[in-house]
């Protein structure tokens, strides 16, 4: 499914092309906890899974943020993001534009669990706990720590819709 998800103002979000590959891999230079991912694997994500990679476009036609996420295998029905980046001061704003389109991926695709990593203190987070309230009951889980994470952790946040929420 390759449609934009309309909102009241004019940011729009929409699937990645290939003219927005070089803003992601600046972007994600600039974070030094982030892989900056070549065009290669920015193709391979947007061809096969269109869906899970995302940007905001503003009305002017300016990319100010990206999101890139896979669907999971183990466990089934669960979305792994890799990326969420925004320019400043667009951090908060992006995350809730996220948020909103990944609530209607959530409702589309039947996911029970979207998985992140991120420091465990971070406002990030703490913007990501309130966003939970996006989804009819969920809980964001700290698991376990990452091997080679530079001290981030990883965190499942559980959906649970009601059946009335998701059809």
């Amino acid at each position: 499914m390759n449609k934009s998800v309309p909102t009241p103002s004019s940011p729009q979000i929409r699937p990645i092309e290939a003219k927005d590959f070089a803003f992601i891999r600046s972007l994600a230079a600039e974070f030094s906890t982030f892989t900056v991912p070549s065009e290669y694997l920015l193709w391979f994500l947007t061809r096969f899974h269109p869906d899970y990679c995302r940007v905001i476009e503003q009305s002017n036609g300016n990319v100010t943020a990206y999101f890139l996420a896979i669907p999971t295998s183990e466990p089934r029905n669960g979305i792994a993001i890799w990326q969420a980046a925004a320019t400043k001061p667009d951090h908060a704003f992006a995350l809730e534009y996220f948020a909103v389109y990944l609530r209607s991926l959530v409702e589309r695709s039947g996911v029970k669990d979207v998985f992140f990593t991120m420091p465990a203190d971070s406002a990030s987070l703490r913007l990501i706990r309130s966003l939970a309230g996006h989804f009819a009951e969920c809980e964001v889980v700290q698991l376990k720590s990452v091997p080679v994470g530079q001290g981030e952790y990883e965190f499942r946040l559980s959906i649970h819709l009601n059946q009335s929420e998701s059809g």
